[in-house]
């Protein structure tokens, strides 16, 4: 028999039966950290999803593409379908950090997004640094 204290609590176990409780508790460890880096690795992909739409939409308007089009609109609902409400409020978020920063910029003030990028600052490069992926 071996000993193990846990918590101040003496536990005692025949070494395969310690041997084992160890693997289940590895495993269980293991399954964990999958589960979170999965989760992480979907939220990442998710946006992704967003950010490349977003850029779509300003080469669309740069290259004068209909706006609304049939095809932009179900890559548009493909992508809420995906990612849920969560797509919209992050659209709706990043336009709002849009918003500041052109209210900064005409009242003078500098941005860490002016202050990196300078006045070679294209649409898809403050696009990049806005929406930086998790």
């Amino acid at each position: 028999m071996q000993e193990l204290r846990v918590g101040g609590h003496a536990c005692q176990f025949r070494k395969g039966e310690f041997l084992m409780f160890t693997w289940f508790k590895h495993r269980a460890m293991d399954r964990e950290l999958t589960q979170i880096l999965d989760e992480h690795e979907r939220v990442r992909g998710d946006a992704a999803m967003i950010r490349d739409f977003l850029l779509r939409v300003l080469a669309d308007n740069r290259d004068g593409v209909e706006k609304f089009s049939d095809e932009a609109l179900e890559e548009a609902a493909a992508i809420i379908d995906q990612v849920g409400p969560g797509a919209f409020y992050w659209m709706t978020d990043i336009a709002a950090q849009m918003v500041t920063l052109s209210e900064s910029t005409l009242r003078g003030f500098s941005t860490n997004v002016s202050v990196e990028l300078g006045a070679t600052a294209t649409e898809d490069s403050i696009v990049e640094m806005v929406v930086r992926l998790p």
